[in-house]
């Protein structure tokens, strides 16, 4: 069986979100700070009434360029979650057994694929929050 995955480029970074926790692509908009925020977290993003907390593929200290894009990404729980990116150019449809769980430090596994001799990791929507991608 083969799973459908957009591929997505942040600087050096590379990743695969799974089609089914995309909910929408949309331009970079302005953030608002939130009291208390440190970590990983960028800000919330007023999303037509919903405020979705913002993570950053490049890390918090990135420029929020008007280029980048925002994956508006659902959690298992139902709320969303919003990760900032540079491309998301394709989506690929990809063997099961293509994506091969692999450590990644501190008792955690990422399932991992090359494509085009490049690394790519999938990208878990509950691991963002916590650990910023």
């Amino acid at each position: 069986m083969s799973e459908p995955l957009v591929r997505v480029h942040t600087g050096p970074r590379r990743w695969l979100v799974r089609v089914e926790d995309l909910r929408e692509v949309v331009p970079m908009m302005a953030l608002s700070a939130v009291d208390g925020q440190q970590g990983e977290c960028r800000g919330v993003l007023n999303l037509r009434g919903e405020l979705v907390p913002m993570f950053d593929g490049a890390g918090p200290q990135a420029a929020l360029d008007p280029a980048r894009l925002i994956l508006i990404l659902r959690e298992r729980s139902g709320t969303s979650l919003g990760l900032i990116v540079d491309e998301a150019p394709e989506v690929v449809l990809l063997p099961a057994e293509s994506l091969v769980p692999r450590p990644v430090g501190g008792g955690r596994t990422r399932r991992m694929t090359l494509l085009g001799g490049e690394c790519f990791s999938v990208l878990e929507v509950e691991a963002l929050a916590v650990h910023g991608g």
